[in-house]
């Protein structure tokens, strides 16, 4: 709820401004924070850590620990709260902090773009990974995954060629095969979008190809493969492609409809070509 993430917001900003100090001892001495704070973590007790950890944070601008505690407060937040709303913050703060660290930005602005993402802030999102995009220092698996993003928003804007030439920017990558094929995955979906079944089918069969691909995208790119093959008027092949995926395939239902509704279906002379047009952005591959 809106008034309960204000709220939350409010009370980190008053904790890292010193504007809520409380005195908390034990025995009547003080003790360090951070032994306070690894004590609550160790009893289970997320509220007196996160009291300590933010209060380390506003005594010691300069502490040798404070990344320790951001990650501590990132795990808080996200594992034991699953507060996105708040990582968000702890994660925009640590941005700004760490700026001058190279590596730590980019671990940084790694995760703060997927939280983005998933929590459907896009602009920011696509600023964070077009930022990383261009960072030379960024690993190959990390800049495959920045394209792929970045054409996804572009997706979502309805700009399919954009979407598709930074998807060639991410394929000349050379990264492991995974990140790869999600790559080729996302650009049979924009070759669909741009009604062009034939580079998609291609760009499927590739990703098909590559070595050591998971199974789990094995199997989403041969049922993808099997929808741009029925759109070109090839339904035994549809066929059996989907049967090949009939126990890896998580929902069977699915198959069983597919192959039902493909059964009925004869082959069709191809239809006359089209001039290509854009249509809505399809869905995204998890």
């Amino acid at each position: 709820m809106p008034g309960k993430r204000v709220c939350a917001k409010c009370a980190l900003l008053f904790l890292l401004l010193g504007l809520c100090a409380c005195p908390l001892e034990e025995n009547g001495k003080a003790r360090d924070d951070m032994d306070l704070a690894e004590a609550a973590m160790e009893e289970q007790d997320t509220g007196d850590a996160e009291m300590y950890f933010l209060r380390y944070l506003r005594k010691n601008p300069n502490g040798d620990r404070r990344w320790d505690v951001w990650q501590n407060l990132l795990s808080i937040a996200l594992d034991i709260r699953q507060d996105k709303a708040i990582a968000k913050d702890y994660l925009e703060i640590m941005l700004e902090e760490f700026a001058a660290d190279a590596g730590r930005k980019r671990e940084i602005s790694l995760q703060l773009a997927l939280l983005c993402g998933e929590m459907r802030f896009f602009s920011r999102a696509e600023a964070l990974w077009e930022a990383l995009a261009a960072d030379p220092g960024l690993g190959v698996e990390e800049k495959a995954l920045a394209y792929r993003e970045m054409a996804y928003g572009f997706l979502r804007r309805l700009e399919f060629r954009p979407a598709a030439e930074v998807l060639e920017h991410c394929l000349q990558l050379k990264a492991g095969a995974d990140r790869t094929a999600d790559c080729y995955y996302a650009l049979a979906q924009t070759q669909t979008l741009l009604e062009d079944p034939a580079a998609a089918e291609a760009a499927l069969q590739n990703m098909l190809t590559l070595e050591g691909l998971s199974e789990d995208r094995r199997t989403a790119g041969i049922f993808m493969l099997s929808e741009v093959v029925e759109q070109q008027n090839r339904p035994a092949e549809a066929r059996r492609l989907l049967e090949s995926i009939m126990r890896a395939y998580p929902n069977s239902k699915v198959i069983e409809i597919r192959l039902g509704s493909l059964a009925k279906q004869k082959p069709q002379p191809p239809a006359p070509a089209r001039a290509r047009t854009g249509g809505a952005a399809g869905r995204r591959s998890e």
